[in-house]
This record gives structure tokens, C-alpha cells and sequence, in this order.
């Protein structure tokens, strides 16, 4: 990875970390109880202060710094970026921290195939070495250096390095992407794989034999790299990243492969941990956030109505014991909320936004990512905003209402709102966050599979609660062009 300006975005993997920040903005503290030696945060990089890690700035020049295996110390900040997700591993008091490692390590890097589009123009899909991946016209970091990569001109057959959450279907949904070549060149472009090996002969395999993760072939190269690997042998069942070239389809030539941890920090470990819910079952003893074990069953809540699901993304707090995490709090972070529309007004920790019949006001803290893409400034604040800015946020809803988890500022673009739907008038109207849109013969009403639907059929299958987006091309006429089913 090459050097970034300090205010660029950046992933993750293993003893994960939530870096995270308002840029710009106060600190609020990290999670209750983290504090002391052995704290390890997990998450994506939201604020460089130095950098803010779940409310907490933390130091991090003294510290190591590794980025994609290589030791950057002295220079860290200027190779990391908002969306990377990291490791810190340091010690806290109050508000601020001091690191002793900071890690980044991307989840997946090779070419882009499969792209396809979301019919609401705001997400688009593709395949990486057999990763799904997922990325979101304002939740995900592009990495504009060199100039002109975006969600926009994201294209088939671009070299990518993808950093984010995986999902409970193994999708990873990116919070960070950076291209590193226009096109694959065939025994040249670099490629990285995380995964758990299969195919390998039955003593293991070595120099010149072949190995799998997922559906791609590895063959290891006479002069492989293999020192960290046990014995110098890849047994089936390890769980390894592995590196070299790409040979051809589904194909990669080995020059290293080394051993990754299932696990994140050791007993005793007091982690902060950002990620997505997955195997939950209903019951909160026993399911797993960034692939951690935990055990929620005596947290605090927040809110305190908090119902887990697979996919939702949250930050558990806690010690880590036996390898699980025994959480003490257990706090929304998803982005289920999606706003895209004019500012109406600004306070001191809020903003107001324009849409409908009516506004919303949303909540900014210090894990709110915020970043400009105006072609203005790239290091946003929220005191950088004005009246009339058009945003695109995303975010989630607690006890007091919506929180932004990321915040751009974009090109005027068409009125979006997603969230549960308050009330609703059969054929007339619905209200969605205390907004109002009307609908007409001329709303196009989709399912959850985006295949359209007609008015009353909608109506009929809706219920208070329910998940529903409306787009709205005209905003002065207050009535929704859109209208689909959501989750």
C-alpha cells in the first residue's frame, strides 16, 4: 500500500480495532468499563485526531504501526485511512488512549468481477477471489488516489483492495475499497486471500503442491515464503492468509502464506469490538460479532430496546474470558437509516434535514464518520456544514432518535428516506420518522426482491414497523416517486 495524506480513508482483520470519530468533533469517552492496560478496540477508522477509536483518541505515532505487513512507525496516520478497519491495541484513561500497536491487514485484494448495480442506484455488488462484496454509495470509503476512482467508475476487471464486516451470508460488506490497478495483467497482479484451507495432500502442502480457500487454487512457487507456516506445511483446516499472483482464472501462484488468528486479544483482554451480528439464535448468550464468540446475556443495552438480528451492526464492550467475549454494554451502530437530502439547520451536536412534509433532526457523535465529497475539503466537520448542503447519512436509531454512523457531503442528487414506517393511510400516505410522502397512480411500488408491485398489494402486506424506502424526485410536491419494501 502506498504512503496516504493523513486525512485519507483506509480496513481490517484479526485482533480488530474500532477506530473511530467525529473528524473534527469532541470526544465523548470510549464505552463504559474500557479503561487500564491489555484494552484492544476494533472497528473502522471514522477521525484522525490522532485517531479516535470508539470515542477514545488515541496516540499512535510512539507506537508500532503495520499496514499490509509492513512496518510504517513514525508515519502511521499518513498510511491510514477512513473506512480502514484496524487493530489498536493500548491503554486508556477517560477519553484519550496511547497505542502500542496499531494493525491494518485488508480483508481481500484482487480483481473485480460481477459487478452489478442495486436498482435504487446506490449499492453495487461483485465477486473478488470468490469474496462477495458489497459496497454503498455513501457508507463506503473510496480511495480516490489515483484521482477519478468511485463508487461511480468502479468497472469490471479493476485490482481492488477491500476492507469491512462480513456478514451471516459471507458477504463482506466494504466500508473501504482502493483500486490498485486499472486491469489485471495475467502473472503479474498481486493478489491476497483470507481463508480456511482444503485440497491439500494429506501430510500437508509444500513447496509445488496446490492447496484451496473457497474456489480458488493456490499453487506454492519454489521460492514461496513459508517460515511462519508450522513445519513449512499447509494443512487443511488452517486458517491462513495467502499471497501471490494471479495465474489465471480461480488460480493464484504462491510466494507467501502465513497464519492468521481466529480469535481477537488474549484472556483478560478488555476489548471494544465493531462488527456484524451473526448465528444469533435468540438466544444472547452465544453469537458471534466480527466472527468473536460473545456472551451478552448480563449487558446493558442501548437502547434498551435493542432486538439482535443477524446483520446488524453493533459495538459489545467487555473481557474477553476463554476465549469469549463477556459483554458489559451492547450498543446500535447499524445503518439502517438512510437520509439523503438539504440541511435545514445545524446545532451544536445535530442536523436538520429537508424532506417530505417535514424534517428530521439527526444526532452526531464521536463515532460519526464525516467526509466531504464536493471537491471541497476532505477532512469534514461538523461546524464545516451549511445550510442547504445536500447529505447523504447513515445511521441508526436509539432511545432518543437517529445517531449518524456516516456522514457525506455530496452533489444534490434525488430525496431518500429509509426507516420504519410510523403510520400509514391505505392508498394516500405514509410516514416514516415523523415524515409524510403521498402517494399517487404514478408511485412505483417494489417488493423486497425488487420486482414491482401494485398499491394495494403493498398496502395491504404493510404494518407499522416495517422497513420502507421512498424516493422522492421532486421535493416541493411532498409525494414519493418510489416506494419499496426493505429489509
Amino acid at each position: 500500500m502506498r504512503s496516504r495524506t493523513a486525512f485519507a480513508s483506509g480496513a481490517l482483520i484479526s485482533l480488530l480495532i474500532g477506530l473511530t470519530g467525529c473528524g473534527g468533533g469532541s470526544s465523548t469517552g470510549g464505552l463504559a468499563g474500557i479503561g487500564g492496560t491489555g484494552v484492544v478496540s476494533s472497528g473502522s477508522i471514522t477521525g484522525f485526531g490522532s485517531i479516535f477509536v470508539n470515542g477514545v483518541e488515541y496516540e499512535i505515532e510512539p507506537g508500532t504501526c503495520e499496514v499490509d505487513d509492513r512496518i510504517v512507525s513514525g508515519s502511521c496516520q499518513a498510511n491510514l485511512a477512513l473506512g480502514m478497519v484496524v487493530t489498536v491495541e493500548g491503554t486508556v484513561s477517560g477519553s484519550t488512549g496511547t497505542a502500542s500497536r496499531v494493525v491494518f491487514d485488508s480483508a481481500v485484494e484482487g480483481p473485480v468481477t460481477g459487478l452489478t448495480t442495486g436498482p435504487d442506484g446506490l449499492t453495487k455488488s461483485f465477486n473478488v477471489l470468490g469474496v462477495e462484496v458489497t459496497v454503498d454509495k455513501a457508507g463506503t470509503r473510496f480511495d480516490d488516489t489515483p484521482a477519478g476512482f468511485t463508487f461511480d467508475t468502479l468497472a469490471d476487471n479493476n485490482v481492488v483492495e477491500v476492507s469491512g464486516f462480513t456478514d451471516a451470508g459471507g458477504i463482506l460488506q466494504a466500508t473501504f475499497i482502493e483500486r490498485k490497478a486499472d486491469a489485471v495483467v495475467i502473472g503479474s497482479t498481486p493478489v491476497e486471500l483470507k481463508g480456511t484451507v482444503s485440497g491439500a495432500p494429506g501430510g500437508g502442502a509444500g513447496i509445488g503442491d496446490d492447496f484451496t480457500i473457497g474456489t480458488v487454487t493456490f499453487t506454492i512457487l519454489s521460492t514461496a515464503d513459508l517460515s511462519d507456516i508450522p513445519g513449512g506445511l499447509v494443512r487443511n483446516g488452517d486458517f491462513v492468509e495467502a499471497k501471490g499472483v494471479l495465474a489465471g482464472a480461480g488460480r493464484i501462484d504462491v510466494n507467501k502464506v502465513e497464519p492468521e488468528r481466529r480469535g481477537i486479544g488474549d484472556d483478560g483482554d478488555e476489548l471494544s469490538l465493531e462488527g456484524l451480528v451473526s448465528g444469533f439464535t435468540g438466544n444472547p448468550a452465544s453469537f458471534q460479532v466480527a466472527g468473536q464468540t460473545v456472551d451478552a446475556s448480563r449487558a446493558n443495552f442501548s437502547p434498551v430496546n435493542l432486538q439482535l438480528v443477524d446483520g446488524q451492526k453493533v459495538e459489545v464492550e467487555g473481557t474477553l474470558s476463554g476465549g469469549i467475549l463477556i459483554a458489559t454494554r451492547l450498543g446500535a451502530r447499524g445503518n439502517q437509516i438512510k437520509i439523503d437530502a438539504p440541511v435545514s439547520a445545524l446545532g451544536a451536536s445535530t442536523v436538520d434535514l429537508r424532506l417530505g412534509g417535514g424534517s428530521i433532526t439527526v444526532s452526531v457523535d464521536s463515532r460519526t464518520r464525516l467526509e466531504d465529497r464536493t471537491g471541497g475539503q476532505r477532512r469534514l466537520a461538523l461546524s464545516d456544514i451549511g445550510i442547504g448542503d445536500f447529505l447523504r447519512i447513515r445511521g441508526f436509531q436509539d432511545g432518543s432518535g437517529v445517531v449518524a454512523s456516516q456522514i457525506r457531503r455530496d452533489s444534490a442528487d434525488d430525496i431518500i428516506l429509509q426507516g420504519p414506517v410510523d403510520r400509514f393511510v391505505n392508498g394516500s400516505t405514509l410516514t416514516i420518522l415523523g415524515v409524510t410522502f403521498f402517494t399517487s397512480g404514478a408511485t412505483r411500488f417494489e417488493d423486497r426482491n425488487d420486482a414491482g408491485m401494485s398499491s394495494s398489494a403493498f398496502f395491504t402486506a404493510l404494518s407499522p414497523g416495517d422497513l420502507v424506502k421512498v424516493k422522492d424526485l421532486k421535493p416541493g410536491d411532498q409525494t414519493a416517486d418510489e416506494v419499496d419494501q426493505e429489509g
